[in-house]
């Protein structure tokens, strides 16, 4: 179910007794708190290759975790700068290909082979909140799933109160948000193991 700033407007409005008809900036401010605060956020976002171009713009709203798969593919395994600088060392158009692994650097993402052609490729990555994108107010386009929505409505009441001088219910809401909601959705954040090298000496 979608969360919709009305709705947050409607419960602050109720559970603080009050008749606000614009808390844009309060919940906005919810929004960007709570993607910062775990990888709540995932995005899936498709961009089209283009033949013999070997960069493109990483998600303005990435966070991290950056995965991109190729149409129907597995995802592409991910080298480092200098593998790839050492794969393209002397490349051509003749070793354009569909690409088979990638690597980011400086804000944006070089596929490798060079794309020979045009290619789908999805990109699933965890996500901070922008004020707007692509003229669309984050407020208006809340992306969180339903079981954020009291996390988001308590973290709105929170900077709410703080703007009207009500620091102490300010407090409680935070105290709220960090005790009993924050432990219980980070609970249902799917971690990625880390492997490491064994090497036996």
């Amino acid at each position: 179910m979608t969360i919709l700033k009305e709705e947050i407007l409607a419960h602050l409005n109720k559970e603080l007794h009050r008749t606000e008809t614009d808390i844009d900036e309060y919940i906005l401010e919810a929004l960007k708190d709570l993607a910062l605060r775990d990888d709540f956020l995932w995005i899936e976002a498709t961009v089209p290759t283009i033949i013999g171009r070997p960069y493109y713009s990483e998600p303005l709203d990435l966070k991290h975790r950056l995965t991109i798969k190729i149409g129907d593919n597995s995802p592409l395994p991910k080298i480092s700068w200098l593998e790839y600088q050492i794969l393209i060392r002397n490349q051509t158009s003749a070793d354009y290909g569909e690409p088979n692994r990638y690597t980011q650097h400086g804000g944006f993402w070089y596929p490798y082979p060079t794309p020979d052609a045009t290619y789908t490729a999805t990109l699933f990555y965890n996500a901070t909140v922008l004020e707007s994108e692509d003229e669309v107010n984050a407020v208006d386009d809340i992306k969180f799933k339903d079981r954020y929505r009291r996390a988001l409505n308590t973290l709105t009441k929170a900077y709410y109160c703080r703007s009207k001088g009500l620091n102490s219910d300010s407090a409680d809401y935070l105290m709220e948000f960090k005790l009993d909601i924050l432990p219980e959705l980070s609970k249902l954040v799917k971690k990625e193991p880390v492997f490491s090298s064994y090497n036996d000496l």
